[in-house]
Formats: structure tokens, sequence, C-alpha cells
């Protein structure tokens, strides 16, 4: 997963085996049903086994805009006992479109630093999750606003709406998404572009986070 799996990757000498991946979402919609099928997807046929195995859980903070669900996020693991120092993975997966340039940058300093023992991942789409299903269709490089990405939505996806959940359709097209998701990083990087930053429209971080996932509960 290129340089996001060196900042994911748990400490050697500090790994738990049974750690586990809390991924927080803003809402109840779009990304907290896709994380849900993705989550069901992965662990079909692990409660058979003997072994104790990493858990995944996705938690709806109800809160919009970067800095309320890092809050959130810190607050949870906080709570929960939750600790990085324990093998567990707390991701944050935020929308750019939410939030004003000078929140988005500090939530990203907030979230890079580790307070407490608890590192927030922020999972960035900019400008928002939906960025990740349009990507299963066509690779659309040009600056997008949200009522843009929906309209280009809507003639791949007939009558699209945030409330359903659009896992088992996606699915299918889900290498070809990755393939195009690269495509954008690579473009934003010629450029001197972070993809974890407020001008990184239009990409997404879900894809490597999928992956890093998937590798993390099968370790």
């Amino acid at each position: 997963m290129s340089k996001y799996d060196n900042k994911l990757r748990r400490k050697e000498g500090t790994r738990n085996p049974i750690g586990n991946v809390y991924i927080i979402c803003e809402g109840e919609k779009t990304e907290h049903k896709y994380f849900s099928s993705f989550k069901s997807e992965i662990c079909k046929g692990r409660k058979c086994c003997k072994k104790k195995i990493s858990r995944i859980e996705v938690v709806s903070s109800k809160n919009c805009g970067i800095l309320a669900n890092i809050e959130f996020a810190r607050n949870y693991a906080k709570a929960g006992s939750i600790c990085e120092r324990d093998g567990d993975c707390v991701i944050c997966v935020v929308d750019c479109d939410a939030n004003k340039k000078a929140d988005f940058d500090q939530g990203i300093k907030i979230a890079k630093g580790s307070k407490d023992n608890i590192r927030v991942n922020l999972c960035l789409s900019n400008p928002s999750f939906e960025i990740w299903y349009l990507l299963h269709y066509e690779c659309y490089k040009k600056h997008l606003n949200q009522e843009e990405l929906e309209h280009k939505l809507k003639q791949h996806i007939e009558n699209y709406k945030k409330n359903i959940d659009y896992y088992d359709l996606l699915e299918n097209y889900i290498d070809k998404a990755k393939e195009f998701a690269n495509e954008l990083k690579d473009c934003h990087s010629k450029k001197g572009i972070d993809l974890l930053s407020y001008e990184s429209n239009p990409s997404t971080m879900v894809p490597y986070f999928l992956e890093y996932i998937q590798n993390f509960i099968e370790k």
C-alpha cells in the first residue's frame, strides 16, 4: 500500500495478535452502509475459527466536519480502552467538502499526532465518499463539487440515493475503481499534491484502507 501502508503499519514489537479495527463514519448513510457491507464480506466464515481473531467495528459519529469527527474518534477510543500500542487501529472516514480549509488543515495536524496512545488515521475522499463510487465507472480527473459528483453518479446508477447500500452493485467493478484511484493519485503526485490535503480534488484514499483492513484481519 505504498507510503500509506508505512503510516498505518503497527510498530514491530508492540503488535497484539487480536488488535481490532474501528471505522468511524460521519453518518449512517453512504460510508457506514458501504463499510458495514465490506465488513460482512471479508468476515464470512471467520466466526467458526477457533483462534482469537481481530474485530471490525463500524461506528457512526453522527457528527459533521473533520474536527468533530476526530474528537469523537479519540473519545470513543479512550472510553473503550482502544490503543495503538495494543495493536488497535482507528480509522476516521471524512469528506473534504464538509470542511473549511482552515479546519481541514488543523484536523490533519491533530490526526497525525499521537495523544494518549491513540492515533486517528484519516481516510479522505475529495470532494466526498461518492467519488469512490464514481471511480467504479469512470476515471474523472477534473475538479468537481458535490452537486456535480452526484449528477455524474446518476448517469451510471439510476435514481442514486445516499441511503441505499450499493456495495453488491459495485463489487464487480472494484478492480477498475482501484486502478482509477491510483491514476488520480499519480496525477496529484506529479503536481506535488498529497492525497491527504484540501487540494487533492478529485481523489479518495478508500481503496488503500480497504486493502489495509483486509490484511490486518488476515494476520
